[in-house]
C-alpha cells in the first residue's frame, strides 16, 4: 500500500474543510466510471451514424470507446441501463454486469478499456491503516462508538448515558469542523428530512442525536453530495476501528477522529499491486480457496495476537483489494457455490465476510463485471439454487458487429497488430470482402430480401425487396430478426488466422493478399475445419454466389475507373461540390463562388445532392436525406478534428459518400469495357491505355504491381467481368 499512496496527506478535519464537498473524492465506483466515460465526450460522427442506421435517436456513441467497432448499442446499454440508474439509487447499484457474447466479440478488450479508464482517474482519498481503502466519510460511523466508549468510561447510565453520548457526538462533530460556516448546508433538503424524521433539529446538536446511519446520510446530504455517494459509505474495516478506539496495536494510542490521517491512492491493476482493480480467473471447485476472495488468516503471526485483533488477518482478497474500484470475474459463472455466495453478499448486502478467526464483515463498494458465454450463462441459470442471482445480474449481449463498415475496422485492427502489416500488401477491396463474409455468416435469412441485401441494409444502405419496387425497412428487418443474430458466425480471429496464412504464402511470390487468394484459402480452410455438412454447403455458397457477385462488381468499377485519367481528381471535385451544397443546406444559405456570387438557391442544389445520394447501392430516400447529410457533416467535422485541418477534406472520409461519388463519376466511362473485348484486336494505343490503367491501379487505387496485373488479366479472361448487372 505504501508504494501506491501519493504525497497528499491530510487530517480528517482538514480534508473535510478542503475537499469533502468535491464529488470526485468520495463518489461510488459506478459513479466514477460513468463520470470518466462522460467526461471523454460524445463521438458525434459515430452517434449520427448509429442513430441513422438503427433508427433510434436516443443512442449515443462515447469517445471513450472509439477504439471499438460495431458495439455502440452494447456500450450504450451499459451506460444508460446500468451505470446511470446505479448512480441514481436504482437497483442496478446492487447488480453485477454480465457480458455475454461469442469468442472474439471484444468482451475482454472492453473490460481492459474499463481498467484503463479507472487507471486514468485521479487519486482517491482513503483512511490510513485501511487495507481496503475505506472511504473517508466512513469515519463518521465511528462517532457513535467513540462517544459510547467515553460515556462508559465516565460512568454514565440509562438516560444520562444517552444524553452524554449525544453531547460527546456533538463535540466530535464540532472538532471535525462540521459547524464551520459553509461546510454543511443545514437547509439541504436531504439533511432536513433526516433530522425531521428523527424528531431533531437541523443543527450540529441535532446531528449529534442521530444514529450512525442517519448521521452519515445527513452529512452526505449537507455536503451537497449525491445519493450514490451515500451508498458508497459504510463501516470502516477493523484496523481503522481499532485505531480510533485505541484497541489492540493502538492500545493507549487512540487517534482522534478529527486528527485521523487521510491519504490518497492511485488505481493500479494486477501487474502493479491490484489496488482498486482486480481480475479473478475462473476457479475449479477442487482448487477453490475462499481466502483469495475475502482475505486470509495471518499465519506468520499465529499466537502473537489476542482474540479479535485485526492484525490476525490479511485483507488481501479480491473483494478487499477491489473495494471502491473494479472486480472482474473472468468466466465467473464457472466458479463453485462458495464463490458465488461471496459474490451475492457483496452485491446484495454490500459486505464481504471477514476471514477467520475474526467474525463479521467489511463494507464493499465496487463495480463487478462478469464476462462469460451464453452456454455457461444458461447452464448457471437453470440450476434452482442460483435463482437469487437472477435479480443480481444485468446481462448485456456483446455481439459480433453486424455492420460491414464496422466489421471491416475490426479486421483491419487485427491485421495491423501483426508484422505482416508492414511487409505484405493488401489489395484495396480485401477488407470489405472479408467484412461482408463475416456479416453474412452472422445474420439470418429473411424472406423479403437476399442475404447480400440484408447485409447492405444493416450497413445503412436502403434495399428493395425481391420483386418489389418498395424500400425495405431496416428497422423492420431488425425487429423480425432473432436475438441470435451476431452471437454466432465467423470470428475476426478466425478471419485473421486465415489471412495471415495467405500472407505467409505470398512472401516472395507477389507479396500481396488479394480477394481471389483469400477466396481460395477460405474454401480450403472450411474443408479442413467445418464438419457439419449444411454449414459447409452454406459457407461454400456464400463464397460462390454472394461474395463473388460483389467482388466482381467492386473490382470492375476499379478497372473502369483506372481507364480514366484523373478519375480520383474528378471524384474529389465532385465531392467538393457536394460538400459545398450540404453545408449550404445545413445553414439554409447559397453556395458561393470564389467571387462571392450565389451559385444556387438557399439550401443548396437539391437535385444535384439527390443525384449523388440516390446511388443504387445506397439508395438514400428523400425522407432519409436529412439524416444522411447530417451524418456526413459529422464525419467531416470528425476528420477535421482528427487531422487538425479545415481544408482538403477527402472524399474518402465517409464510406457511403465515397461509393456514391465514384459511381456518379463512373457513369461517364462505361465505354472502357471495349478494350477487353478482344485481346487480339488491340492497337498500340489500346495497349498503351491498358498500361496506363495498370499504373493508375497501383498509384491511385492502392493495388500492387503484381495484383494490378492479375486483376487486368482476370478482366481480360472473363468476357462479362465489366458488364453492368
Amino acid at each position: 500500500m505504501e508504494n501506491n499512496t501519493t504525497s497528499n496527506k491530510f487530517s480528517f478535519r482538514t480534508w473535510l474543510a478542503q475537499r469533502a464537498k468535491d464529488v470526485k473524492e468520495t463518489e461510488s465506483s459506478k459513479s466514477r466510471l460513468l463520470r470518466l466515460i462522460e467526461q471523454s465526450g460524445e463521438n458525434v460522427a459515430s452517434t449520427t451514424r448509429v442513430r441513422r442506421i438503427y433508427g433510434n435517436d436516443s443512442l449515443v456513441s462515447f469517445d471513450a470507446f472509439k477504439m471499438f467497432y460495431g458495439v455502440d448499442r452494447s456500450v450504450y446499454t451499459i451506460v444508460n441501463s446500468y451505470l446511470t440508474p446505479a448512480t441514481m439509487g436504482g437497483e442496478t447499484d446492487k447488480q453485477a454486469l454480465v457480458l455475454i457474447g461469442p469468442p472474439g466479440a471484444g468482451k475482454s478488450d472492453f473490460v481492459t478499456r474499463i481498467k484503463s479508464l479507472y487507471r486514468q482517474a485521479a487519486p482517491i482519498p482513503f483512511l490510513k491503516h485501511s487495507r481496503n481503502h475505506d472511504n473517508p466519510l466512513s469515519l463518521f460511523y465511528m462517532v457513535q462508538f467513540v462517544a459510547e466508549a467515553q460515556a462508559d468510561a465516565e460512568g454514565h447510565l440509562d438516560e444520562a448515558f444517552t444524553k452524554r453520548v449525544a453531547e460527546i457526538k456533538t463535540e466530535i462533530l464540532k472538532d471535525c469542523g462540521l459547524d464551520a460556516e459553509g461546510l454543511l448546508d443545514f437547509n439541504a433538503a436531504g439533511l432536513k428530512k433526516v433530522c425531521a424524521d428523527a424528531g431533531v433539529s437541523a443543527s450540529i446538536e441535532g446531528l449529534g442525536k442521530l444514529d450512525s446511519d442517519n448521521l452519515v446520510t445527513a452529512v452526505v446530504a449537507g455536503l451537497g453530495l449525491p445519493r450514490s455517494t451515500r451508498a458508497a459509505v459504510g463501516n470502516p474495516e477493523p484496523m481503522v476501528q481499532a485505531a480510533v478506539l485505541g484497541q489492540f496495536g493502538f492500545n493507549k494510542k487512540a487517534i482522534k477522529i478529527a486528527d485521523y490521517p487521510v491519504e490518497y491512492m492511485r488505481f493500479t491493476d494486477d501487474y502493479s499491486g491490484s489496488n482498486g482493480i482486480v481480475d479473478v480467473a475462473e476457479v475449479q471447485p477442487l482448487n477453490f480457496d475462499i481466502g483469495e476472495w475475502i482475505g486470509t488468516e495471518n499465519i506468520g503471526q499465529l499466537g502473537q495476537f489476542a482474540e479479535g485483533d485485526p492484525r490476525s488477518i490479511n485483507l488481501n482478497g479480491a473483494f478487499n483489494k477491489g473495494n471502491r474500484g473494479l472486480v472482474i470475474l473472468t468466466e465467473g459463472l464457472k466458479n463453485p457455490p462458495e464463490a458465488q455466495r461471496v459474490l451475492l453478499e457483496a452485491l446484495q448486502g454490500r459486505r464481504v465476510k471477514l476471514p477467520a478467526p475474526l467474525a463479521g464483515s467489511v463494507f464493499f463498494d465496487g463495480l463487478i463485471i462478469i464476462h462469460s458465454n451464453e452456454g455457461e450463462y444458461d447452464k448457471f441459470m437453470k440450476v434452482r439454487e442460483n435463482e437469487p442471482y437472477a435479480d443480481r445480474f444485468l446481462r448485456v449481449w456483446f455481439q459480433y458487429p453486424l455492420e460491414m463498415s464496422q466489421a471491416r475496422r475490426v479486421i483491419e485492427k487485427f491485421w495491423g497488430g501483426s508484422d505482416f502489416a508492414g511487409k505484405v500488401h493488401v489489395d484495396p477491396d480485401l477488407f470489405d470482402y472479408l467484412a461482408r463474409l463475416e456479416v453474412l455468416t452472422r445474420i439470418l435469412p429473411d424472406q423479403s430480401v437476399s442475404l447480400n441485401a440484408k447485409a447492405d441494409a444493416y450497413d445503412g444502405r436502403e434495399q428493395r425487396g425481391r420483386g418489389m419496387g418498395t424500400k425495405v425497412s431496416t428497422s423492420e428487418l431488425r425487429e423480425r430478426a432473432s436475438i441470435r443474430e451476431g452471437l454466432a458466425g465467423q470470428s475476426p480471429r478466425e478471419t485473421n488466422k486465415i489471412m495471415q496464412a495467405v500472407a505467409a504464402n505470398v512472401i516472395g511470390r507477389g507479396n500481396t493478399v488479394t480477394s481471389a487468394l483469400m477466396r481460395d484459402a477460405l474454401r480450403e480452410w472450411y474443408k479442413g475445419t467445418v464438419t457439419d455438412e449444411k454449414r459447409m454447403e452454406f459457407l461454400m455458397g456464400l463464397l460462390r454466389n454472394e461474395l463473388d457477385e460483389v467482388r466482381r462488381r467492386t473490382l470492375s468499377q476499379a478497372v473502369l475507373a483506372s481507364m480514366v485519367e484523373g478519375f480520383q481528381e474528378e471524384a474529389q471535385s465532385t465531392w467538393d461540390r457536394y460538400l459545398d451544397n450540404i453545408m449550404a443546406w445545413s445553414t439554409n444559405q447559397s453556395v458561393k463562388s470564389s467571387t462571392g456570387y450565389s451559385k444556387s438557391q438557399p439550401g443548396g442544389d437539391e437535385s444535384f445532392m439527390r443525384e449523388i445520394e440516390a446511388d443504387p447501392e445506397w439508395g438514400v430516400t428523400s425522407a432519409e436525406a436529412n439524416k444522411f447529410r447530417a451524418e456526413i457533416l459529422a464525419a467531416v467535422n470528425q476528420w477535421i478534428r482528427d487531422n487538425n485541418r479545415t481544408k482538403g477534406v477527402p472524399y474518402t472520409c465517409h464510406t457511403a459518400v465515397q461509393k456514391c461519388t465514384e459511381r456518379y463519376v463512373l457513369k461517364k466511362v462505361r465505354t472502357g469495357a471495349r478494350l477487353f473485348s478482344s485481346s487480339s484486336a488491340r492497337s498500340n494505343e489500346d495497349r498503351a491505355k491498358i498500361n496506363a490503367a495498370k499504373d493508375r491501379l497501383v498509384e491511385k487505387f492502392g493495388f500492387s504491381p503484381w495484383s494490378a496485373d492479375e486483376l487486368l488479366r482476370e478482366a481480360e479472361e472473363n468476357s462479362d467481368f465489366l458488364v453492368e448487372r
